[in-house]
């Protein structure tokens, strides 16, 4: 193995692996989570499996949606997150429980939701940059900028939006965390993804969003 291509299998795993502590603090808050986590919160619940169960079922049906339109977004990044994620949500949120208050404060919960989005756009962008496949939720949003033309950023707001109401309808909380992760998680990824690129060059083909 190269050591480009070790430095991109690292940096997709680490993106990946505080991805999934991203989103556990998010869900800790208890403001609302992130788009795609309010979606299959709700849908697990309504369903009667775990979180990470039923993560990757879902991951699982949007995958095949994106080997037929868009199998170039398919890498082992991918297979990584499809499977990885939820669990990594289910063990991080039970650490949390064990750190943190059980009822903490609002400004606590404030404070926690901003760095869980934060920190959740930093690592979108820290494993879709190598290049090595992006997560199944991920793919729909430059699937539909490629093939409308629109900014890839509009696409994903509008995306999340759509898992806000369909996670909402099936009974996930709604928060004001919820609501800046899907106006802002688009814009966010797009500016670290310029930075990353500027502070980690590699020569490697990119996505343009």
């Amino acid at each position: 193995m190269n050591k480009t291509l070790f430095k991109r299998i690292t940096m997709m795993c680490i993106g990946v692996l505080i991805m999934g502590f991203a989103v556990s603090l998010c869900v800790y808050a208890n403001l609302g989570t992130d788009p795609c986590t309010c979606l299959n919160l709700g849908l697990s619940s309504v369903i009667g499996l775990s979180f990470g169960t039923w993560q990757l079922i879902f991951n699982s049906v949007v995958l095949i949606f994106t080997f037929f339109l868009a199998r170039h977004l398919i890498g082992i990044g991918t297979i990584v997150n499809m499977v990885a994620i939820g669990f990594l949500v289910d063990y991080f949120s039970g650490v949390l429980k064990t750190i943190l208050p059980s009822n903490p404060t609002m400004v606590t919960r404030v404070l926690v939701m901003i760095c869980g989005v934060v920190v959740l756009a930093f690592t979108v962008s820290l494993y879709i940059y190598p290049s090595l496949g992006v997560s199944p939720y991920d793919s729909i949003a430059i699937m539909l900028s490629k093939f409308t033309h629109i900014k890839f950023h509009w696409c994903r707001i509008f995306c999340d939006v759509a898992a806000v109401l369909v996670g909402f309808s099936c009974g996930s909380v709604i928060g004001i965390g919820t609501i800046i992760t899907a106006f802002c998680i688009g814009p966010l990824i797009k500016l670290f993804n310029h930075l990353i690129v500027k502070i980690m060059p590699m020569e490697v083909k990119t996505l343009a969003l």
